[in-house]
């Protein structure tokens, strides 16, 4: 049993920080709101941006929930969750796809309805394939086969 639940933290937040590379190789950081349905983070970006252009040519990005810098105790040592994400979209129209929608707006209301008739806003489904949890000093957990655990000695 883990002293510190990354779920938790992980619900308590409406959005994460999402970090893709472009066909230059540079960086590119942004965020977007999400929901989470079983093993996988579900967010609804527009076409439009720099992130969604490099996530549908390179389909891996890395994520991060952080703890609000207003609810840290110690601003060298935020809670937060780092994952190393697979992405792909979700077919416009398809079960998985009206499903998250639905899961959208009853999160964040009426106005994610409007992103689903949108054409440009696409859905992608991320799933993790491992991660961190840092909770404070000597308290951190690695994200593998699905589930936190202690971290391993030079991890």
């Amino acid at each position: 049993m883990l002293k510190n639940d990354p779920w938790k933290l992980i619900d308590s937040l409406q959005s994460m920080i999402i970090s893709s590379v472009d066909d230059a190789g540079l960086p590119h950081t942004s965020y977007a709101p999400f929901i989470q349905n079983d093993d996988r983070f579900y967010i609804c970006i527009s076409s439009m941006s720099s992130h969604t252009r490099n996530l549908i040519q390179r389909p891996v990005a890395s994520i991060l929930f952080i703890e609000d810098e207003a609810k840290s105790s110690n601003i060298f040592a935020r809670r937060r969750v780092t994952f190393t994400v697979e992405l792909e979209p979700v077919e416009r129209g398809s079960i998985v796809f009206n499903g998250a929608m639905t899961l959208f707006e009853d999160r964040f209301g009426e106005l994610a309805n409007i992103y689903k008739t949108m054409p440009d806003f696409q859905l992608f489904a991320l799933t993790p394939v491992s991660g961190r949890a840092v909770f404070g000093f000597g308290q951190a957990y690695d994200y593998k086969n699905g589930s936190f655990g202690n971290i391993s000695v030079g991890g």
